[in-house]
């Protein structure tokens, strides 16, 4: 990714984190943006693998596999298509089918973190996120800044910025929200 590009994507997420002013103030952006934009990340990460992960845990539960055998287990499929790292969700959710139910986007939301496997799962927790989901439904901003994420000119997906590019953005973006504190 050029300089230029970079520059216009940190800039396309911050007018994103602009829409927050009112609940919060530009110093707590961080705590929406940064768990939502490594949630972005690992979705678009997780997507070529999604199906058969949810098909073999299916298969799996039936077979009465459960607990560390269970997550060894769709580790290996979650590996697939070049992928090495083992991380994979089970929800029927993407980011992008959050959209498909306003009513009920935080529940929804809530219910796809906790589908991630537990490693993605601790980084959630580390962000304290779930309190921020409900604090952004509360205040009516939770589908729009979602909506605004999953917008086709803000594409973190693997094949669009290399894992290297995606950690200068995270770390320019982590500076620019502590610039504001």
């Amino acid at each position: 990714m050029q300089h230029a590009q970079h520059q216009a994507l940190v800039g396309l997420i911050w007018n994103i984190a602009n829409k927050l002013r009112g609940p919060y103030r530009p110093p707590q952006y961080r705590k929406v943006m940064l768990p939502l934009i490594v949630l972005r990340r690992l979705d678009l990460v997780l997507e070529p693998t999604k199906d058969k992960v949810i098909q073999a845990a299916k298969e799996f539960k039936a077979k009465g596999i459960k607990d560390k055998a269970l997550e060894k287990a769709l580790s290996r499929v979650a590996v697939g298509a070049g992928r090495t790292q083992p991380l994979y969700n089970t929800s029927k959710f993407t980011f992008r089918k959050l959209l498909d139910d306003p009513d009920n986007i935080a529940s929804n939301l809530v219910s796809y973190i906790h589908a991630f496997s537990p490693r993605a799962k601790d980084i959630f927790d580390k962000f304290e996120f779930e309190a921020e989901i409900h604090r952004l439904d509360e205040s009516e901003r939770l589908y729009l800044i979602i909506k605004e994420i999953c917008a086709f000119d803000i594409d973190l997906s693997p094949k669009n910025i290399s894992n290297m590019q995606m950690g200068y953005l995270f770390e320019e973006l982590v500076r620019k929200f502590n610039e504001q504190a």
